[in-house]
């Protein structure tokens, strides 16, 4: 397999804090840029074009250029088809479609002396967490226990002190309830072990299913400073809400029926819901007609999350107990004393800057007779700047027990530049678009290819104060899982995975 390593190994330091890996981190932070179809249209480039309610999300320096009123309504739907590969073995599905939200909403033009202000509502949903996940192979290198075995040796405690403390993960206790994690004098000395390591190969197989997104409800401002500086400021309201149900599975694939492990499984019910604020202002620059240069700077979003989650593991260790007997079950509910954990934190997602220029022909105050533009924004994402934090009170005390995941956060992700591009031609009442958007790996190491491919391609209508704007996005989405992780220098085992599919994406707008 190829050797991944990550400098810091976190599973959990307890089950208050379990859901916090750095990969949940990453899903909230990890977007590929949204908006209305005419945006989309063009690969998502907005940072110095204007005239869009995409302005809103990406350079609110551009609703400076209405001087109309809109309201635009922007439905989708997204298919996608997944080929997920892990250790060598291949498998494909097609998922279901689903609505999707572009930016819809209001945006009031002309306002104030010399009609020089701007003001707009919308809600777009930035980010789409709904994905199904499924792959399956064999594995004669780890196992699902072997990073608990770790954390009960390294604990130095007995098996009935670790299942009641605090600070030894709920995987782990269940592990050592079922005895898939157990000690053994081997050669006269007290070892740790773990049952499925007893097998020279294993079946492995892992299935997710996760739904709901970030929608976001923003409210921003433009100002026409004179003709060749615009300004613009907004504020956002992101709202979370993501639910996921996940299963491993690993058997004995050695056919090797008195080595004390058949098979184990583990499943898990998690659910993530808040709220949260961002802001975003920018500066769009004219210095010739024809020639803008925008610049935007977005603050991470503050997310005040709350998690619930349940799991439950079951071991089939053989004859371990008594002849045809080694099965036991344990569910999460046995030592958290609950049915589900409840845990409150905050989470804060990276800052973005965004360089952009547009070049528009025949550029002149009667938008009427511009023939077209092309245009390009790069932006800057560091994931590193991710981090989980407490609520209420910031202290040393209360962000200690979130420090091991800030570093992990810090030791797995990367800087990175995604770099959109786009173009429009038109012919009096339409309009001819295409675009294309690259967003680069947010992974720190090399071997963890992750790019986002956007290929994007529209026509727009606009006529007697009604417009109508049609996209397809053709998305090419590469990421990587990884069941479990074990402690370096160990090397890590993790899925490729290719999710490709296009959206169609209609705006329909009305001037007010």
């Amino acid at each position: 397999m190829k050797k991944i390593y990550l400098s810091l190994f976190i599973l959990a330091v307890s089950y208050n804090l379990f859901s916090q890996v750095p990969e949940e981190a990453l899903r909230l932070s990890w977007r590929v840029q949204q908006g209305t179809a005419r945006n989309q249209a063009i690969g998502g480039a907005m940072g110095s074009l204007g005239g869009d309610a995409t302005a809103n999300i990406v350079n609110p320096a551009g609703l400076a250029f209405y001087k109309t009123s809109d309201f635009i309504l922007t439905p989708g739907w997204h298919m996608l088809k997944s080929n997920n590969n892990f250790r060598g073995t291949s498998l494909s599905q097609t998922q279901d479609g689903r609505f999707a939200l572009g930016t819809s909403g209001f945006v009031f033009g002309g306002f104030g002396y010399k009609s020089k202000n701007s003001f707009a509502l919308t809600v777009t949903k930035l980010a789409d967490f709904n994905q199904t996940v499924s792959y399956r192979g064999q594995n004669d290198y780890s196992s699902f226990a072997e990073p608990l075995a770790d954390e009960f040796a390294a604990s130095g405690l007995n098996i009935d002190d670790a299942l009641n403390n605090p600070y030894i993960s709920l995987p782990t206790k269940m592990a050592l309830y079922t005895y898939l994690v157990d000690t053994a004098t081997i050669n006269g000395t007290p070892t740790v072990i773990a049952r499925s390591e007893n097998t020279s190969l294993l079946n492995q197989q892992y299935f997710s299913e996760t739904s709901g997104g970030i929608t976001e409800i923003t409210f921003g401002i433009g100002h026409e400073l004179e003709k060749k500086i615009f300004l613009g400021g907004s504020i956002g309201i992101p709202i979370v809400k993501l639910d996921r149900n996940s299963y491993f599975m690993e058997s004995d694939a050695s056919g090797n029926i008195n080595n004390d492990f058949n098979y184990m499984a583990y499943r898990e019910n998690f659910s993530l819901k808040g709220a949260g604020f961002n802001f975003r202002i920018g500066a769009i620059y004219r210095p010739k007609e024809y020639i803008r240069l925008g610049l935007a700077l977005h603050s991470p979003d503050i997310l005040i999350l709350r998690e619930t989650f349940k799991s439950g593991m079951a071991a089939d260790l053989e004859n371990h107990f008594s002849p045809n007997s080694g099965y036991d079950s344990v569910a999460s509910s046995v030592f958290t004393g609950s049915e589900t954990v409840n845990n409150r934190y905050t989470t804060y997602t990276p800052g973005k800057i965004i360089l952009s220029g547009a070049y528009v022909f025949r550029e002149v105050e009667n938008i009427n007779r511009q023939k077209g533009f092309i245009t390009a924004d790069i932006e800057y994402v560091n994931y590193k700047w991710m981090k989980f934090g407490p609520n209420g009170d910031v202290t040393e005390e209360t962000k200690a027990p979130f420090k091991p995941f800030n570093q992990a956060i810090d030791a797995v992700y990367k800087a990175a530049f995604n770099v959109r591009v786009g173009g429009e031609l038109k012919f009096k009442i339409l309009m001819a678009r295409l675009g294309f958007a690259w967003y680069g790996s947010p992974y720190k190491d090399s071997e963890l290819k992750s790019p986002k491919i956007n290929i994007s391609g529209g026509l727009g209508y606009r006529n007697k104060g009604m417009f109508i704007d049609l996209t397809y996005v053709y998305g090419i989405n590469k990421d990587v899982n990884f069941p479990y992780r074990v402690n370096a220098p160990r090397a890590n085992t993790f899925a490729k995975i290719k999710d490709t599919g296009g959206n169609v994406i209609l705006t329909l707008g009305v001037k007010i």
